[in-house]
Formats: structure tokens, sequence, C-alpha cells
């Protein structure tokens, strides 16, 4: 028999969560605290069997023109319980007059799995919130054989970085992050997160020694990549991140992204998520085409999660169904 409650003792929560290998950071506390920042609230759901704690989910509210909903990032945690667990959250949604509820589960995408979100009376979302095909590195090799398992392309650019003398800093200083941000945007012609919203997740994951940022610096001093890290849990994330590829003999993002590697297994991580890439069979023109070779390069696999999805409380769900479907057509996914 499954019990399902809301936790107010966050700790219990956060103890939870860094036990478990694949639970990152937006089901932690701390991102909860961040959505609290940019005006929208949270809640913590468990899912308790005979009173111990066997899963749940952070969960959030979202406000926007196209709809209000209630939304799981990489949630439910855990396998057990899970039709009391949706239950309650309809319930909760319905009480509290949010349209429906989107989770983005971090599981695999296998026809069982689909059957199962279908069962609990859930459908494809239009449009997906966080990565889905996604790449993960294994951290429990040590460093010369995560070495051998890159590419020799990779090997080699991060030697030539390092000989060529390209420096690797960390900083806090976000508002310089922005700014390349905002040129790599427009050259590669994608739509970024705002300043504000990038300033406020760091803010929130720094205090907590979780986020770094890192800064490629060429010989002549120029900044030329930058990239946000957060550590959390077991698996660290390649969050966000910003080149500009001045000197394409010394791209100095392949020894920032090795440097953030090592500090995850400095830290004791098990994992490093790349976070997304193209699928197998995408179009040309996929947002994520480019930077896939990249990740990829550095070795590791792939993993497939299953397609958002979305749970209707109301009819006012359609209007952002429809809005939705729209945008995701309009930005070539």
């Amino acid at each position: 028999m499954y019990k399902i409650e809301q936790i107010n003792n966050y700790q219990i929560w956060e103890d939870f969560n860094l036990k478990q290998l694949n639970t990152l950071f937006v089901q932690s506390l701390g991102y909860g605290e961040f959505y609290k920042k940019i005006g929208e609230q949270f809640w913590i759901i468990g899912i308790f069997e005979n009173n111990v704690l066997v899963g749940g989910s952070l969960v959030l509210s979202v406000h926007a023109k196209r709809g209000n909903f209630l939304y799981l990032p990489y949630g439910p945690v855990g396998e057990r319980g899970l039709v009391e667990f949706f239950s309650y959250l309809k319930q909760f949604g319905k009480d509290n007059h949010y349209d429906f509820i989107r989770v983005s589960p971090f599981i695999d995408d296998t026809f069982e799995n689909q059957k199962l979100y279908k069962n609990f009376g859930f459908k494809p979302a239009p449009i997906h919130v966080l990565a889905e095909t996604t790449w993960i590195l294994d951290l429990t090799l040590n460093k010369e054989e995560l070495l051998m398992k890159m590419e020799k392309n990779h090997r080699y650019l991060i030697k030539r970085c390092e000989k060529e003398g390209v420096k690797i800093l960390n900083t806090s200083n976000i508002d310089e992050f922005n700014k390349l941000h905002d040129e790599t945007a427009k050259r590669h012609k994608f739509v970024r997160f705002s300043s504000n919203y990038m300033a406020n997740e760091f803010s929130v994951f720094s205090l907590r020694n979780e986020a770094m940022i890192f800064n490629g610096f060429l010989p002549t001093g120029e900044l030329d990549s930058s990239a946000i890290i957060i550590y959390y849990g077991q698996m660290a994330a390649y969050r966000h991140g910003a080149s500009l590829n001045l000197n394409h003999k010394i791209p100095t993002s392949y020894l920032l992204q090795w440097q953030a590697i090592l500090e995850a297994k400095t830290r004791g991580f098990k994992y490093y998520n790349f976070w997304g890439i193209a699928p197998e069979n995408a179009k040309r023109d996929h947002p994520f085409k480019g930077i896939t070779h990249f990740k990829k390069g550095f070795g590791g696999y792939q993993k497939d999660l299953l397609h958002c999805q979305d749970l209707p409380i109301s009819v006012r769900y359609w209007i952002t169904w429809l809005i939705e479907t729209l945008r995701r057509i309009n930005r070539g996914f």
C-alpha cells in the first residue's frame, strides 16, 4: 500500500535524491528554489511504502499565456506507486486550477514505457522541454582510459590547446557568459534562455557549490568559449555552453570540456551528462546537429529518453497543444 503526501522536510528529499544514480539537478531542492526566484512555485510530492520514501518528484508550477500546468522535470523518480502518485497529482492539479500535468521522465524510450504512460492517461506532448536524446560519459574509467576512448581528433585538439597555451579558468561572472552566449545564439540561430533566467539559475546552484563557469581563453587572452556545468548527486551536467571558435586551429571548447570532466571526476561523480544531441535520423537543419559530433567525440553512450508526456486536466489544454505544435514546427524539431 502506497501513501502519497507532500514533503515539507526538504532534507528528506535531498538525501533520497543523492542516493539515486540518474537523478539530475532538475529534481533537486535547488531547482525548486530557482523556480521561486522566477516567480513560480514548487512542491515535493513523495511516494511512501510502509512509511519509507521510495519515490516521488519535484513538481513545478508553470504559468504562461499558452496555459498553466504542473511540470515534473526528469521526474518522477522511482518506479513504485505511480498509479497512486498520478491520481493524487491529477486531483492536486484540478484543485489548484491547472490545465494539465507535464512530465519528462528520465527513463528509456521503450514500447513498455510508452504503454505504461498511456495507461496512466498521458499523451505525447507536442514539444520536448528537457533533452530527450542525451549523451552520457561513464566517469568510473580512469583518466587514461577516458582519453583513449575519445575520438583521435578530440585527443589531438586537447593536447594542442594545452601545448599552445590555452587557459581554462573558473569564474562566477555570469554577465560575461551571457554576452558570449548572445553572440553564439545569433551565429547559430537558436532561441536562448534569457539572461535573467541564466543568472537566477546559476546563483542558486553556485551558492550550493553545485555550479561552475569554465572560461576558455586563447593565448592572446581573448575569451573564446564558456560553459556552465552543474554538479549534483552522481551525475554532472553540461547545462549551457557558448563558443566563438575564433582560432580554428586551437578550439578552446575541447580543453574546456575536458577540464569540466576532470572536475567531475575529482568530485567523485559517476557520470557526466553532455545534455542534448540530435537523434540518429535527424534532418540536416536540426538545431543540435552541429554540436552532436563535438559531444560524441569525448566517448560515452547515447541514452534515448521517453518523450515528454502530457496529462490533460481541462479543455484549455488543447489551446496549449495547438500553440506548441506550431512552435515546434517553426523551431525545426
